[in-house]
């Protein structure tokens, strides 16, 4: 079963990655911060690639963390300086990315509308 954990903004990206790790696959999903009257986030490529992201991660193997992390609104976001943005640990260009920490490897955008690369980053080895 895969375990999620939610985190907020940049200062709670930070706490997040500062915390040791276990040997269990990590993946972090950037998505735009859940609007509070729809509970759906303010980014409408990051609603359309939800089910597909969740779909993937129905088969993930055992042991699987996601963490989903909140970028903030989208004014936030938008700013060029948006930390999330410019830090060389996230190097965002686009919502929603999905990235399996301590690699290079990630999905962005459109990418998360296709099953089969979803399926393909969940079931990579690093080698």
């Amino acid at each position: 079963m895969v375990q999620r954990r939610l985190v907020r903004g940049y200062e709670g990206f930070l706490e997040y990655v500062d915390e040791p790790k276990d040997t269990a696959p990590i993946y972090i999903l950037y998505t735009g911060t859940k609007l509070p009257g729809t509970g759906k986030s303010w980014c409408p490529d990051c609603v359309e690639a939800e089910p597909f992201i969740e779909k993937g991660f129905e088969t993930a193997p055992e042991g699987t963390l996601l963490v989903i992390s909140e970028v903030g609104d989208r004014a936030f976001w938008k700013d060029p300086n948006c930390p999330f943005r410019t830090s060389p640990i996230t190097k965002l260009k686009v919502l929603p990315t999905l990235a399996k920490y301590g690699t290079q490897k990630r999905l962005e955008g459109d990418q998360l509308l296709q099953s089969e690369l979803i399926d393909m980053l969940l079931t990579d080895e690093d080698d």
